[in-house]
């Protein structure tokens, strides 16, 4: 009989190697499952993580992102919370899609709202001020008197939109300073709101008065003698406002607490570099301790052309004390994929202008134009994404710490853009919270 020897050393060692193996492979196996049924969350993490990272995302980008939130709330609070100015005009028109047309405004949005209403940003606080007229607050017409004491004739154009949604008694008192406004067409409108809430006439044609394109230039322009009509029809409301002033007397509403307790947002500008026209590299922070005016415009847009000279007037009146900057944003297609505002430049045609081409382009509109500040090329659209230039003009006005104070859209006069600079200039206050609300009509506004 054979006798067989066997290794039992070599048996339980074997045994340890299987297990190890035998788990290796189960813990692949569970991850790899693991990872196909969470490959949709996880891309969806990694796309929002980037989009809410990224400085100049596009806004349906953004969307997207809110869209496929399990929780849009937080999602929409978290674009806002980036500070960026894409995210935040996003979050608010989501905010205000967010609030059920019937409902008032529910507290918890409260602050947010009202600080919104006074932004920076002119199409953010356009956006407030609609939540905040459609959901009947209480603080309506004193955000409205707040719109209406701005330097900005389209800021003040907002409030009278939105003064519509405030009692007569509350309302008539607070439109009657705005009859002398330097812009016939804010004198016109409040004319017309007057007569509507007293039932007078005072003579005056809103379509005699309200700007009209310029065939020629495709600029809006107030038809001659539409100053003259407007100083006659505030004239005659004058007189009826002072025989009938004594029957409203003082006026008193109610405001909330949020009006009072929350500043305006401090939008820092951050850094970015572009090149001149001579290919120098030139930084925002290199003008860092004095006022930037930032200009988003193409050679081809009537209205960017139509400011130049109200920005080189500008330049030549302050000098060295602020910075004017015109960034080009010729080599970025326009909306509907046009180069050059031409149907037939086509962004992915064959014939794409070279870089050199659109610098020939815009220098030749510099030199024609007389312009002395300083130019940029946006050539990737890096610049413009950020700051959401696409409308044109888009104009961002920094102070000397880095801050956002302004950015609107379209052109401006002169005097405008000076009271701009001239604000941007002044420290921000310490107690930004504060609003200015004394008017002519010894208005008193009682804190809820």
């Amino acid at each position: 009989m054979k006798t067989v020897i066997v290794d039992r050393s070599a048996i339980f060692a074997s045994r340890p190697r299987g297990l190890v193996r035998i788990a290796i492979f189960s813990f692949l196996a569970a991850g790899t499952i693991a990872a196909w049924f969470l490959r949709e969350p996880l891309r969806n993490l990694v796309f929002a993580e980037g989009v809410m990272a990224n400085d100049g995302p596009t806004q349906e980008a953004i969307e997207q992102v809110i869209d496929l939130s399990a929780d849009q709330q937080d999602a929409i609070r978290r674009a806002w919370d980036t500070g960026r100015i894409v995210h935040r005009e996003v979050a608010i028109r989501r905010l205000s899609r967010l609030i059920p047309a019937d409902a008032p405004l529910p507290t918890q949005f409260e602050s947010w709202v009202l600080a919104a209403a006074r932004d920076p940003d002119a199409s953010v606080r356009e956006t407030a001020l609609g939540i905040v007229h459609g959901h009947n607050s209480p603080a309506l017409a004193a955000i409205c008197m707040a719109q209406l004491k701005d330097c900005d004739p389209q800021v003040r154009l907002l409030g009278l939109d939105h003064l519509n949604g405030v009692s007569s008694f509350t309302a008539i008192p607070i439109i009657v300073p705005l009859l002398d406004d330097p812009d016939p067409l804010i004198v016109v409108r409040g004319l017309k709101l007057l007569e509507r809430w007293t039932g007078q006439k005072f003579g005056v044609m809103l379509a005699e008065t309200a700007p009209v394109e310029n065939e020629m230039t495709g600029l809006e322009e107030f038809p001659e003698g539409s100053q003259t009509k407007a100083i006659a029809g505030a004239t005659r409301a004058k007189a009826w406002w002072a025989s009938h002033q004594s029957e409203f007397g003082p006026v008193e509403f109610e405001a909330p607490a949020a009006v009072f307790d929350v500043p305006p947002s401090l939008l820092p500008a951050g850094d970015f570099h572009l090149s001149g026209l001579d290919g120098r590299q030139i930084r925002l922070s290199d003008f860092r301790g004095k006022v930037v005016l930032l200009n988003f415009w193409t050679t081809w847009c009537p209205a960017c052309l139509s400011e130049i000279p109200e920005l080189i007037a500008l330049q030549k009146r302050y000098g060295e004390h602020i910075a004017i900057i015109g960034v080009s944003l010729d080599n970025v297609p326009d909306e509907d994929g046009h180069l050059g505002g031409n149907e037939g430049a086509e962004s992915s045609s064959g014939d794409h202008p070279s870089l050199n081409t659109v610098r020939e382009k815009v220098a030749r509109t510099v030199k024609a134009r007389g312009i002395t500040y300083t130019v940029l090329l946006d050539k990737n659209n890096s610049v413009g994404s950020r700051f959401n230039g696409g409308e044109l003009p888009t104009t961002v006005i920094v102070d000397a710490q880095g801050y956002v104070r302004r950015r609107f859209i379209g052109a401006r006069s002169l005097p405008v853009f000076e009271a701009m600079i001239a604000e941007a200039s002044q420290p921000l206050p310490s107690n930004q919270n504060k609003l200015a609300f004394e008017n002519s009509s010894s208005s008193q506004i009682r804190n809820k």
